[in-house]
């Protein structure tokens, strides 16, 4: 086969191999995806198939969150609020009653039947695909106009679900996806490139070229898997995937690889804080709670997401790189410790809280309250600080650590005691969020409990859900220091629980 022929040519051809090559290899698209579940998912629950139910989501018009743990890329094995809310949408959707968030039995059900037979979503993907093969002729064409090929070829239409495609192996199966990775970089490079022609003509010329490079080495890695050297057809898709990566990040763009390596490198070094942290905790006998149990678990997450890295998995390498990002960050919470190295620090910004307690006093002072307690409180801090500075100057840091905190401590004091006002306030407005927000979980509780057991809980939900936005209303009040309005939208709460139990 005599393939020698112009960039004009080479690219046709590429466009007409890949939609032969990939048509069928949809048909397995909704089979390969399709989630198995082995329980009832909940709040709480952590397997393999929340992920999975994750990704079915975001992909299908109920994505948890915009950014994030959950986002699109970032799915998690954790069943939590954000995908209880998605599930619930999709529930009631698809006439799931009742549409609360459980993904149990009937809902499990349903969403095989919508599922399983896969046709629309092949079809979808197909289609797409074939449409990708039409973009990039059209943005070759338009970019550096040549004579075509003189045989009109006619693009096959998009198989679905039904015929009969024989097994491929790991090698030609990866080959493929890289050559349509490689082809979606084109694309994207020369929307980038769009912007970059009337800003740096000069540049984009050159990124132009580059990318005419990335053809070439396509053209061979197709070469090769039609003459059935899958292998090499990979290596050459290699070399087309990151040149082309290359291409797309010279045009101003960021690549799902250099947005993945970013997070794993940002987490690696999290990972070395914490474990420092948690090794000089270790030494001095701090408290250090769980941290160790969940360091180990964001190390093999992170072994996981590099892995995937390798293995360029892009989504997945970034979603085990957030999840083992979580984990660390709840292992910093376990240790209640404050390092030498960070004691300058926390000594620095509690002086920058007693600034700002400082002008919030003089201010009320101006406005006529008594602030006459605050200051003493205030002048105690001071001083406490001060102990820490020389403390500092000393290297003495667990000293200066404690005189810190106790400044932190006053100044707190201080503020609350604007105005005459005292902790009392503070105190019972605190015990009476902590109360409330026990009951509405045990209140949530009664109506999951009611739910399995086959009543309609429709109504309490509602109820409960105003609850919980009241809830989030007492907390805000609580951080803006307004006790009475926490004690009032207490009482709000309490009487929806009431209400929620009697529609029980």
């Amino acid at each position: 086969m005599n393939l020698s022929v112009s960039i004009r040519s080479r690219v046709s051809f590429i466009c007409l191999a890949v939609a032969l090559l990939f048509s069928a290899p949809f048909v397995f698209y909704a089979q390969a995806n399709t989630c198995t579940f082995s329980q009832t998912l909940e709040v709480g629950v952590i397997d393999e198939s929340v992920r999975c139910l994750q990704e079915y989501l975001n992909a299908n018009g109920y994505e948890l969150t915009a950014e994030g743990p959950g986002s699109p890329g970032n799915e998690t094995d954790k069943y939590g609020s954000l995908t209880r809310e998605a599930v619930a949408k999709w529930q009631a959707d698809h006439d799931v009653s009742p549409a609360i968030g459980i993904f149990g039995s009937v809902s499990q059900a349903k969403y095989q039947e919508v599922v399983g037979a896969g046709s629309a979503v092949a079809q979808t993907e197909a289609e797409r695909l074939l449409s990708l093969v039409d973009d990039l002729q059209s943005q070759l064409n338009a970019a550096t106009p040549q004579p075509t090929l003189p045989a009109t070829v006619t693009t096959p239409a998009p198989q679905v679900a039904g015929i009969s495609t024989s097994a491929k192996s790991k090698t030609q199966t990866d080959a493929e996806q890289l050559i349509s990775d490689a082809m979606d970089l084109i694309l994207n490079t020369y929307d980038e490139l769009d912007d970059l022609r009337d800003d740096d003509p000069d540049e984009a010329l050159d990124i132009d070229e580059d990318v005419r490079d990335v053809i070439e080495s396509l053209f061979e890695a197709l070469e090769s898997y039609f003459d059935g050297d899958f292998a090499e057809a990979e290596e050459t898709a290699v070399t087309a995937l990151d040149d082309a990566t290359d291409a797309y990040e010279d045009a101003g763009g960021e690549s799902e690889a250099s947005e993945a390596e970013d997070i794993i490198d940002d987490v690696d070094d999290l990972l070395e804080e914490v474990q420092d942290l948690f090794d000089e905790a270790e030494d001095k006998d701090e408290d250090t709670g769980d941290a160790e149990e969940l360091i180990g678990e964001a190390e093999d997450l992170l072994d996981d997401a590099k892995d995937a890295f390798e293995e360029r998995v892009y989504r997945q390498a970034k979603s085990d790189a957030l999840d083992a990002e979580e984990l660390l960050e709840d292992a910093l919470d376990e240790i209640d410790f404050i390092s030498d190295k960070d004691a300058e620090k926390y000594v620095e910004d509690v002086w920058d809280d007693f600034d700002a307690a400082e002008e919030e006093i003089d201010e009320a002072d101006e406005d006529g309250e008594d602030v006459e307690d605050a200051q003493d409180l205030l002048d105690d801090a001071e001083r406490a600080l001060k102990r820490a500075d020389i403390a500092i100057d000393e290297e003495d840091y667990e000293e200066a650590i404690d005189q810190a905190e106790e400044a932190e401590d006053l100044i707190d004091e201080a503020i609350d005691a604007i105005g005459g006002s005292s902790d009392e306030d503070e105190d019972e407005a605190d015990e009476a969020l902590e109360d409330i927000d026990k009951a509405l979980d045990e209140a949530w509780d009664e109506v999951y409990d009611a739910d399995d057991a086959g009543k309609s809980t429709k109504k309490a939900e509602g109820i409960l859900d105003e609850a919980d936005d009241l809830l989030n209303d007492a907390e805000d009040a609580f951080e803006d220091e307004d006790w009475d309005e926490v004690l009032d939208l207490v009482e709000e709460i309490e009487d929806l629980i009431d209400e929620a139990m009697a529609e029980l």
